[in-house]
């Protein structure tokens, strides 16, 4: 379970203090399904960031299951993380010099994982890119790079997946194939939080949190 409590985001330049986020509460359970929507500079962002141990509350506190999150170091943190969350970006943030197999075989070797081989291949024929496995990045299709990215998350097998715009720079219909994947994983048992501008693609979702001004307000 996530719990945020009274969470607040704030930015100092220089002398100016912009208020990214404004006393934020909210709970989501194991295993939803949520889309957080809001327009540009709402806070969405942030707000998945501070989900994700990516960056800190300014005050607030942010419980995951027993664990006071915003009680941790550095150290804690970056161990928080690749036991619990997973990322998946607009951009796909895959390494464009490694291969396909590669990228989705990078989280088990920082996990320390053995056997890693059969693990690889079955996310890449789980997402339908087996046949990739050798290819770098910038040969692929977008909805192809986003599906090796859905896969590197999933070989992490972490209980939280986290997605950021994850359909922005796709075609509608692959778009629509990658909420499928997104559906599914969810079925699975993962928690999915998504943020999206689209409103189709967030009804897709169990649960939508509207955001604007740094407030939720639905």
């Amino acid at each position: 379970m996530i719990i945020l409590k009274d969470i607040t985001k704030d930015y100092t330049n220089k002398e100016q203090v912009t208020h990214a986020l404004r006393g934020i509460n909210v709970t989501i359970q194991d295993g939803e399904f949520v889309a957080i929507v809001g327009t540009s500079g709402s806070g969405k962002s942030t707000l998945l960031n501070i989900i994700g141990a990516m960056d800190y509350a300014t005050s607030g506190k942010y419980m995951f299951h027993d664990r006071e999150i915003t009680a941790c170091d550095l150290k804690e943190l970056h161990e928080f993380r690749k036991e619990n969350i997973s990322f998946v970006f607009q951009n796909f943030a895959l390494m464009d010099k490694y291969t396909v197999y590669e990228n989705v075989e990078m989280p088990l070797i920082a996990r320390h994982i053995k056997h890693r081989k059969s693990i690889v291949m079955d996310y890449l024929e789980k997402m339908g890119i087996a046949d990739l496995k050798n290819k770098i990045p910038s040969h692929l299709s977008g909805g192809q790079q986003q599906r090796c990215a859905i896969a590197r998350a999933l070989a992490a097998d972490t209980p939280v997946l986290l997605a950021d715009e994850p359909t922005g720079a796709l075609d509608q219909n692959t778009g629509n194939e990658i909420m499928k994947c997104f559906e599914e994983i969810n079925k699975n048992g993962k928690t999915v939080i998504l943020i999206t501008h689209d409103i189709n693609i967030a009804n897709r979702c169990k649960r939508v949190i509207h955001i604007e001004d740094g407030k939720i307000i639905d």
